[in-house]
């Protein structure tokens, strides 16, 4: 396919959008899943929180952080190839980390279950919080690297993705508790 800026990659190559399509999918669900650990540890301690307001503040900020990390990969594509950007180059960017978004959807669905009086809304806390912290485990087992890496060292690879969950949620309350 000819190119109209000289020296420049198709947008969505792997050369700008950093690797292959099913990885960045998952290192972006990653940041999906611990930017909505923050959102739900931060309202986890207000003192009414209603359901369905914090499933849109969660989802809210699901697409916050999506536009933020588009317009990051954006800056880094322009800036270290030197090139012009184009609304395709925006569109492949946006695209690519959708899931940043898509994993806000589970915690959202649990917060609506409870705006739906499924269960109360403390309760939707604490299952949207192991909720993504098994993402952040299922996430780890996937790409852990099988036949690569040592049972041990694929251990310790999840171990690591469900303690970072794990601290996010222990920060977040230990700073409420201040």
């Amino acid at each position: 396919m000819a190119d109209a800026h000289p020296g420049r990659h198709p947008a969505g190559t792997p050369d700008e959008l950093g690797g292959e399509g099913q990885t960045r999918w998952l290192a972006d669900y990653v940041y999906g899943t611990i930017s909505t650990l923050v959102a739900i540890a931060g309202l986890t301690f207000e003192t009414n929180p209603g359901a369905l307001t914090t499933a849109g503040v969660v989802v809210v900020g699901a697409v916050a952080i999506w536009l933020a990390h588009t317009l990051s990969r954006l800056v880094l594509v322009h800036s270290w190839k030197h090139l012009h950007l184009t609304g395709a180059d925006v569109w492949v960017q946006l695209r690519n980390s959708w899931s940043i978004v898509s994993a806000a959807i589970p915690a959202a669905i649990v917060f609506v279950f409870a705006g739906a009086h499924v269960w109360k809304v403390r309760t939707a806390f604490v299952i949207a919080e192991v909720v993504g912290v098994l993402a952040l485990a299922v996430i780890g087992v996937v790409t852990a690297g099988r036949d690569r890496e040592s049972l041990f060292r694929r251990f310790l690879y999840v171990a690591g993705f469900v303690s970072v969950g794990v601290a996010i949620v222990l920060l977040e309350s230990l700073v409420h508790l201040l």
